[in-house]
């Protein structure tokens, strides 16, 4: 631009009756406009002093709740990750983790702490798997886009030039003979199921086929849901091919599959912090998962949940909270291996599973236990506030859920924090629960999942962006953590706790009864 002076647009010359005018009022005019402005600034002040963002003296717990804490207990287990190649999985800082919670519940806590051990299988691939069809003609196909080591999928093989049967039925009376060969299934079957049951009839692979609609193939475990102790594991390998791959292997008559993995089973543990006080006839489990994938420290995930959790046991301690209802805390071990902490707890309690790995079992009858409480991801990084619909468990204990979920909705409305009601089918600690009869609930920030446009203008954010894109990766570090969702999901979680720790009658409002 030109600096030479030109007029403004719109400017016109200057009236001198104006002018005067101007000169003997504009002092008047701007003391006027600071005094509104003061006013405007005392009555903002005053308003917001009375919304329900500023109420310590009616729920002084939440409010005590450090959020610097919480981040010093999340500094801790990244550096136990990075002593353990930047890892915290059940092989690696998993326990190390376990160590610095209970060396925290002894120095300043008020519970009976103590570790629940069971055993875990951990599945390992130490090398790229390879799957090449030989004959009538050869095709080489590219891992992780054409096929996939199924997790759990067996232990390491060479098979050269095998054999090939096409297996269109899942039942052992209609795959026909598969010994000795590499079984094609087609159709769709319980995996872990129908593959134990094509390597007890002396198959030495299996490949299962995804159908049209899926355009990669599957890394779901080949392994019985409620794993424990004793129960069987694959040995050949399982693989998943997409469906066009699955048309040529149909006509193939020999293959080639490699693959390098391993399956070891590990002694692990729960830590279970079980309280003092508080009826125990109304036992409420807060639960986070301690562990983290292999391939990551997992600070968000899922280091948010159990450092929020530790803290506000923590701070129940030091502000000498007298609960009505007895609160047990717990640390779950093995969750990214299948939720196996969580199953191996509840049905020790609830199906009476035999646990000779804990010389000291915790003081709790599963008919005392009446709802779970689960953080698991606290402080993603394009975060949304995620309360779980307690509509989507079971009918025995969707009454109760439903009314667990009321408790969170409660805290987002007093603080008018946009929030969203999320699912809760799978993929988290309160599952076993729910699915035994327990009334379950909780919150969370996102993981992989990508946050849509009208997501972003509710919430803030990135649009078509991951809510966690370090999720399940070794960027899940304290970079990762989003401050603000960590300091409105832990204090959520502070005020669940307290409040239905304080709840007089329990079961009642958990039942629905009308007078609450």
């Amino acid at each position: 631009m030109s600096s030479t002076s030109q007029p403004l647009l719109g400017t016109r010359s200057t009236n001198p009756s104006v002018s005067a005018w101007w000169a003997s009022r504009s002092r008047d005019v701007l003391s006027l406009l600071t005094v509104l402005l003061l006013l405007g600034t005392g009555l903002g002040i005053w308003v917001y002093g009375t919304l329900p963002t500023s109420d310590p003296s009616t729920n002084p717990h939440e409010y005590a709740l450090s959020t610097d804490n919480i981040r010093h207990h999340l500094s801790k287990l990244l550096d136990i990750a990075r002593e353990h190649n930047n890892s915290r999985s059940v092989t690696t800082g998993h326990s190390a983790s376990g160590t610095y919670v209970l060396s925290q519940l002894e120095r300043f806590g008020n519970c009976d702490a103590h570790k629940q051990r069971f055993v875990s299988p951990v599945w390992t691939v130490t090398q790229t798997p390879t799957l090449c069809v030989r004959e009538p003609y050869r095709v080489d196909y590219i891992h992780e886009t054409d096929f996939e080591l199924m997790r759990y999928g067996g232990r390491s093989a060479n098979i050269t030039r095998g054999r090939v049967a096409v297996a269109r039925a899942c039942t052992a009376d209609k795959v026909g003979d598969v010994n000795g060969r590499v079984v094609v299934v087609t159709s769709k079957c319980l995996l872990f199921e129908t593959a134990f049951m094509l390597e007890q009839m002396g198959a030495r692979a299996v490949v299962f086929v995804r159908s049209m609609q899926y355009k990669q193939p599957s890394r779901a475990r080949v392994r019985l849901v409620e794993w424990r102790e004793g129960d069987p594991l694959m040995t050949i390998p399982v693989l998943s091919a997409t469906h066009s791959v699955g048309q040529v292997l149909t006509h193939a008559s020999r293959v080639d599959i490699e693959t390098h993995s391993q399956i070891d089973e590990v002694e692990t543990f729960n830590i279970l912090c079980v309280g003092r006080t508080g009826d125990p006839r109304n036992t409420i489990i807060v639960g986070a998962h301690l562990d983290s994938v292999r391939n990551g420290p997992g600070i968000n995930d899922n280091g948010s949940g159990s450092s929020s959790i530790l803290e506000i046991q923590l701070t129940l301690a030091h502000t000498k909270f007298d609960p009505h209802n007895r609160l047990v805390f717990a640390w779950w071990g093995a969750e990214e291996d299948g939720l196996l902490g969580s199953r191996h707890f509840v049905h020790t309690m609830a199906h009476n599973w035999t646990n000779k790995w804990s010389v000291y079992e915790p003081r709790i009858e599963w008919s005392d236990i009446a709802l779970d409480l689960n953080f698991d991801m606290l402080a993603s990084p394009n975060y949304i506030a995620l309360v779980h619909n307690g509509t989507d468990a079971p009918r025995n204990a969707r009454i109760g859920s439903q009314r667990i979920q009321r408790v969170f909705e409660n805290y987002f409305a007093r603080h008018q924090y946009t929030y969203e009601v999320t699912d809760m089918r799978g993929g988290s600690d309160f599952l076993p629960f729910v699915q035994n009869g327990v009334p379950a609930g909780g919150v969370l920030t996102g993981a992989g999942e990508l946050k849509s446009i009208k997501e972003r203008l509710v919430h803030g954010g990135l649009a078509r962006a991951a809510l966690d894109t370090c999720y399940h990766r070794d960027c899940d570090t304290l970079l990762n953590i989003n401050i603000d969702a960590l300091q409105k999901m832990s204090r959520a979680a502070m005020y669940a706790v307290s409040t239905l720790a304080s709840t007089v009658d329990l079961r009642g409002y958990l039942a629905g009864h009308p007078e609450f």
